[in-house]
């Protein structure tokens, strides 16, 4: 995942708002978005060499997302995948606060990593950069392979057409994919959306939680050069909100 742009309960109406792109190799193995047989609480694609992902819902309204961190790895390469951070978190039930609490023990078994958290209550950040747990306010928020809120031009462009978009009783599907689907300019960390022949946006996924439970995730999938796969849809009424 290269680009999270959120809205922490934005407004009256909406608990939370994601548009969020996750560039990969397309050739890597993972499934589509989907409620796992495994976890059949949990909705998200899944990495299948590692098993985790990088971004899931549950039907109790539990969110988590992971961005890799832009940095020279450690030697020697740090053990675990980054991706079974958010799977641990979807598939527990502790709070988003003691789980942080744990990973924070252990974070250099890592590579570096963005983490973002919801259990239905309050929602968190941390980064194994800044060993920081924050807890985040009301507000919208930018992240990629930097700190929260760096000031990347698709970060502070995302962020602040997110905001804006969010100042209205309500916000299009479509309105937040065009959000992920900017192809920027020559200026470094421009493009939010990314097309080559072997590396790339591989998904694009819009997620909407509303002040009473009412979830809704749609994910565009995308193969080799951009070009648009299917896409997924789903709905249901949160359990805990």
């Amino acid at each position: 995942m290269c680009l999270i742009l959120f809205g922490v309960r934005p407004n009256e109406q909406q608990k939370l708002v994601v548009a969020a792109n996750r560039d990969e190799f397309y050739g890597r193995p993972a499934s589509r978005a989907d409620f796992w047989d495994d976890h059949p609480q949990v909705l998200g694609g899944r990495d299948l060499e590692m098993g985790g992902t990088w971004l899931g819902i549950t039907k109790q309204g539990r969110f988590a997302a992971v961005t890799n961190f832009r940095e020279t790895p450690a030697d020697p390469i740090p053990p675990r995948s980054r991706g079974e951070l958010t799977a641990g978190f979807l598939t527990s039930e502790i709070s988003a606060l003691e789980y942080l609490k744990e990973i924070q023990q252990r974070d250099l078994e890592y590579r570096g990593f963005n983490l973002v958290l919801d259990d239905g209550k309050d929602f968190y950040y941390y980064s194994n950069q800044e060993h920081e747990i924050r807890q985040l306010s009301p507000g919208t928020y930018g992240l990629s392979n930097q700190l929260l809120d760096c000031d990347w031009p698709k970060v502070n462009r995302g962020r602040l057409k997110l905001g804006e978009l969010l100042t209205g009783a309500r916000v299009a599907d479509d309105q937040l994919f065009q959000l992920l689907y900017h192809k920027g300019d020559e200026t470094p960390f421009s493009n939010s959306f990314i097309e080559t022949a072997e590396y790339g946006t591989c998904a694009a996924t819009v997620l909407t939680i509303s002040t009473t439970g009412e979830t809704r995730f749609l994910e565009q999938g995308f193969t080799n050069n951009g070009k648009p796969a299917s896409l997924a849809s789903f709905e249901f009424q949160a359990s805990r909100v």
